[in-house]
């Protein structure tokens, strides 16, 4: 037992020392909440820095759950108008995001379209972090929605290319899409 915890030690000081120009899912945590908040990108060492390789990105705030069919999204499963709504909203994206207000902390629910790509996943995190930081519980979820979808629009590309200028290899996305890709690319009804 000993030697296991001092190999997991010694395996966690040599990563600690790494510094990756890669963005994987908590780098990009770390580099959109920063955008979000500041308008800001943090440079590769500063960002390795306040990684926590330790921490499961599925308990990090905001939750976000990736993957999640759309007939089992919060609200959507039920109404035949939530479903055209989102279809609407996001006919320009490879993902759509709805919110679950059930819980004492938001979580956001990301259903991926067929052609989804790391770029999709990153844009569902921005939004994901605009959403957490401008929620209004007592707001339309659909005009949140929508609002957040207009910043995504207007703030993305600034966000990517501050990530190049930062030394970000913004070619080379280490989000994964996942495989369980529920929503065929259909015209919103």
């Amino acid at each position: 037992m000993g030697m296991r915890l001092l190999h997991l030690w010694l395996r966690y000081i040599s990563l600690s020392v790494l510094k990756f120009n890669t963005i994987n899912i908590k780098r990009a945590r770390i580099l959109v909440k920063s955008h979000v908040l500041k308008s800001t990108v943090p440079g590769c060492v500063d960002c390795n820095k306040e990684e926590n390789i330790l921490a499961w990105h599925q308990f990090i705030k905001p939750q976000i759950i990736f993957g999640v069919p759309l007939e089992q999204m919060d609200g959507v499963g039920r109404s035949h108008f939530m479903v055209k709504t989102l279809l609407k909203l996001y006919a320009k994206e490879k993902y759509i995001l709805t919110v679950n207000q059930q819980l004492e902390d938001l979580s956001f629910l990301v259903s991926f379209k067929v052609g989804a790509t790391s770029v999709s996943v990153l844009r569902s995190l921005w939004q994901t972090f605009w959403l957490c930081e401008n929620w209004d519980s007592k707001a339309n979820v659909c005009d949140q929605l929508a609002n957040s979808l207009l910043e995504l629009e207007n703030r993305f590309e600034d966000f990517t290319h501050k990530l190049n200028d930062a030394g970000w290899d913004t070619q080379q996305l280490n989000l994964k899409v996942p495989k369980e890709i529920s929503i065929d690319d259909i015209e919103p009804l």
